[in-house]
């Protein structure tokens, strides 16, 4: 593949490969994975949003609309890290970015050991109900909305990405200090509050902090909000001159499910992307209370958001 073609197609992943790869390294440092990774792909056949004699005015909203659904993800092992959905319509030049959270309730009949309940737990599950397509089908379910590819990306290249641009300028709210000398390898953070460049190495530290030495901690609600702004900046100078050099560090790391032809129809069809077009979102929901660590979506509030998602 030539480097054009390849600047090409980064043209239109690049604003929603780089907003997923930026967040979901973090999460790989606080979750042991028990789980064989099993990479099993299947030919995606849902009939759910077709061939259906009478049709919902919600129905027909997704099926008349030119958006494209694709889910983004990380994984390390038998688990998915940070979960997404980039919706781009395609007339409009719109994109909306889907936040799903990992802990996210997931129940599936026949995994009941600990921590099978989540939707990160999907990826890690045998045959066809697991793998790239079983999480894909996962979040499909749960979001009600046909997500016709996914792209998946090895967490090194997070790292590789930031450098590739010269770092990512950011403003930092508080200082960051963290020690785990018993980390795989020993984890030490320490960055201070203020606008600066972050390095790769440095993004990793900024990426994987979650709470200061000797303190609780703040959940992942929060942090959510405080990686979607660094994914919006990581997207916006990720789109910008340093695109030609970012290419060939971006197909390193990238495995997808989605046609060269499409990649290229898609790409055509991002030209002029503009970042105020951006929209970043999470499932509605609460944290349970339960002793679970569970986010639990509400399906009422998520139609919702997907009606005014594909209504603009």
């Amino acid at each position: 593949m030539n480097s054009q073609l390849k600047i090409f197609i980064v043209a239109f992943i690049a604003f929603s490969l780089f907003i997923g790869s930026a967040i979901f390294a973090f999460d790989k440092y606080y979750y042991t994975d028990t789980y064989v990774e099993q990479e099993v792909e299947f030919v995606l056949e849902d009939d759910s949003f077709d061939n259906k004699e009478e049709k919902s005015a919600y129905e027909r909203l997704i099926e008349e609309s030119a958006r494209v659904n694709i889910l983004i993800f990380g994984h390390d092992g038998g688990r998915s890290d940070t979960i997404m959905v980039a919706s781009y319509d395609v007339d409009a030049k719109i994109l909306d970015i889907i936040s799903v959270p990992r802990d996210t309730y997931n129940y599936v009949p026949g995994h009941d050991l600990q921590g099978q309940n989540k939707i990160n737990a999907v990826y890690g599950f045998p045959g066809e109900e697991g793998g790239s397509i079983g999480l894909l089908t996962a979040i499909q379910d749960l979001l009600g909305i046909p997500i016709e590819y996914y792209v998946k990306m090895d967490y090194d290249g997070v790292e590789a990405v930031v450098d590739a641009l010269g770092g990512i300028e950011i403003k930092v709210p508080f200082d960051m200090k963290y020690d785990d000398p018993t980390a795989e390898p020993p984890l030490h953070i320490d960055i201070k509050a203020g606008t600066q460049v972050l390095s790769g190495a440095k993004a990793m530290e900024y990426l994987r902090w979650r709470k200061n030495n000797g303190e609780v901690g703040e959940g992942d609600l929060p942090r959510i909000e405080r990686q979607q702004e660094f994914m919006a900046l990581l997207a916006e100078k990720s789109l910008s001159y340093k695109l030609p050099t970012v290419a060939n560090t971006v197909f390193r790391y990238v495995k997808t499910n989605m046609p060269l032809d499409r990649v290229l129809y898609y790409a055509t069809k991002a030209v002029g992307f503009d970042m105020e077009n951006l929209n970043r979102y999470r499932i509605p929901g609460d944290v349970s209370d339960n002793g679970g660590s569970y986010y639990i979506h509400d399906p009422e509030k998520t139609q919702k958001l997907i009606i005014d998602i594909y209504s603009q």
